[in-house]
């Protein structure tokens, strides 16, 4: 199945936003459901990611005016406004970032075999329990690239560091995440 967001001339779509609110309505539509699944699974809490994932667009919504193309996808700054509103949530709250994912998301799939989720959700469990162990920063990294399906370039943007540096980062973590996961699993 392809990939919606790929098919958008996001720059195009940021200069009718700015003149049109249904145009936000489309950006509303390509990153809503992605930013919850990325804030949920770092807060756990549905209600908690529906009310960032509100906050981010109203924040975008407040910001459009001043928003302007910058070569990078509109979810790159979307993904920093999420990143943005979970520091202020844990800051806020007191919220640590290892508290468990809420055990009724499921993640979207073509497959239709009961066995094929048991086995998938068995997996998720144990990949997200032992990303539980990483640093802070690994996490934050494998969470844009794998959970949020940023690109480096878009990673780099937003953690104000190079691309290269940034593949570095995922290659290392990835690295850090298959030992600690054959350490546990094996």
């Amino acid at each position: 199945m392809a990939d919606p967001i790929q098919n958008v001339d996001e720059q195009a779509l940021l200069a009718r936003a700015k003149q049109n609110p249904q145009a936000i309505g489309e950006i509303y539509d390509l990153y809503a459901d992605r930013l919850h699944g990325f804030i949920l699974k770092r807060c756990g809490h549905r209600e908690t990611a529906e009310d960032l994932v509100s906050k981010v667009f109203t924040r975008f919504i407040e910001n459009l005016p001043n928003i302007e193309w910058q070569g990078v996808s509109i979810g790159a700054y979307l993904y920093r406004a999420a990143s943005n509103a979970l520091i202020d949530h844990w800051r806020s709250a007191s919220v640590r970032l290892d508290t468990d994912i809420d055990e009724n998301w499921d993640p979207p799939s073509e497959q239709s075999a009961p066995s094929w989720h048991a086995e998938l959700n068995l997996e998720r469990e144990k990949i997200l329990e032992t990303m539980k162990h990483l640093s802070p920063r690994d996490q934050q990294v494998l969470d844009l690239r794998f959970f949020a399906g940023l690109d480096p370039e878009e990673i780099a943007k937003q953690m104000d560091i190079s691309p290269n540096h940034v593949s570095v980062l995922i290659y290392r973590a990835v690295g850090r995440l298959r030992t600690n996961y054959l350490a546990q699993y094996e």
